[in-house]
């Protein structure tokens, strides 16, 4: 219990006193803001010209380029693609317990022996907790690119959402997310499609977020960006 309570100590001393200097240096690297409070834990990446906001927690998260995360958001496990829109207080859900019909008890002591909580019952694993889509790098979620996530959104472990794709406030994202698509509710059930499938299927193709910026800053300059239909003539 000492050395635990040491590392919490540490912890809290290197986030209050060294960690504003780190995030200076990882703001002035990669060209992005990053707000008061806001922290990326082992594994978290930055690409660049990234808004963080305000006591934003990334833990092992991959943040692509132009994306932005905003105010108290906690998302681990997770990939995030390019100019995406990430809204306040989105949280991942990672874990499970057995509903199966099977198992006694839900408490995780009874079906694993890893001392999750501190301690065990279990001999053996009886129920997998976690659901990877990429075991090797620890990745639970996936983020396409240009996604909007509205405010106070939980994604459930699992889940991918597609380029494109739209999740409205207050949603709890249980299954996979179709590129282009807009879901809402609890849990989660797709509203509509944000275009016709042909538009949609060229969409896909083009990939626009693969330009280079000074190709994009060019487009939306010139107004294509407000026209779907002259962005695909392109």
């Amino acid at each position: 219990m000492l050395k635990r309570k040491l590392n919490e100590l540490g912890s809290v001393l290197y986030r209050r006193i060294c960690y504003p200097f780190v995030r200076m240096c990882i703001e002035n690297r990669t060209h992005s803001i990053m707000k008061q409070g806001s922290y990326l834990n082992k594994g978290s990446v930055l690409e660049g010209r990234n808004y963080i906001g305000k006591d934003v927690l990334l833990s092992n998260v991959r943040v692509g380029y132009g994306s932005v995360v905003n105010n108290y958001s906690d998302i681990s496990n997770a990939t995030i693609g390019k100019y995406c829109s990430v809204g306040a207080r989105v949280i991942v859900a990672l874990g499970s317990h057995p509903l199966d019909g099977k198992h006694a008890a839900l408490h995780t002591a009874f079906y694993s022996t890893k001392n999750i909580h501190g301690y065990a019952y279990a001999v053996k694993d009886s129920y997998v907790c976690e659901k990877y889509l990429d075991e090797k790098n620890g990745i639970q979620i996936k983020i396409g690119n240009d996604v909007w996530i509205g405010n106070n959104v939980t994604l459930v472990e699992g889940v991918t959402i597609g380029d494109g794709a739209a999740v409205v406030a207050g949603a709890v994202v249980t299954k996979d997310v179709e590129p282009y698509a807009v879901y809402g509710g609890v849990p989660a059930r797709k509203i509509k499609d944000r275009f016709p499938q042909d538009k949609i299927d060229k969409l896909i193709k083009l990939k626009w977020w693969e330009m280079d910026e000074a190709v994009i800053r060019e487009k939306a300059e010139n107004g294509e960006f407000d026209d779907v239909d002259r962005l695909l003539n392109f």
